[in-house]
């Protein structure tokens, strides 16, 4: 004789399971698992990228602050108040007029020639304001 509870479980006539509807169930599940996947991935790039953003912001904040504090340390070493009390206390004196010279700015040079090896060099003019003996 059969045990009792073998026969509790079992059914006497039980329904084939269809091949069809199995694969649609884990075609099913398999999509469902795969939209999740994505929707966590999404959410997680989400957040990366608040993170990143943040991480720039205060970055930025940070620079703003270093230059307004430059801009400042500027202003006040440019301080022609300030700089005239330095070159006193170091024994400056302003200048003169009569030793005041004005030195007129140097001739434009054109674009330099090539040169090429085996060929002999151009001569060049002689400077303005120099003896040819005294080129620099």
């Amino acid at each position: 004789m059969k045990p009792r509870v073998y026969r509790l479980f079992r059914t006497e006539t039980a329904a084939p399971p269809s091949r069809r509807t199995i694969t649609v169930m884990v075609l099913v599940a398999a999509i469902v698992t795969a939209l999740a996947i994505m929707r966590v991935q999404s959410r997680h790039e989400v957040v990366r990228l608040g993170y990143q953003l943040s991480k720039v912001n205060e970055e930025v904040r940070q620079l703003r602050e270093a230059e307004r504090k430059l801009e400042l340390e500027r202003a006040t070493l440019t301080n022609p108040a300030r700089i005239n009390t330095l070159a006193a206390a170091m024994g400056m004196v302003p200048a003169p007029a009569a030793a005041i010279r004005v030195v007129p700015a140097a001739p434009q040079v054109d674009e330099p020639t090539p040169v090429v090896l085996g060929e002999s060099r151009p001569s060049t003019p002689p400077l303005r304001g120099f003896a040819q003996d005294e080129r620099p």
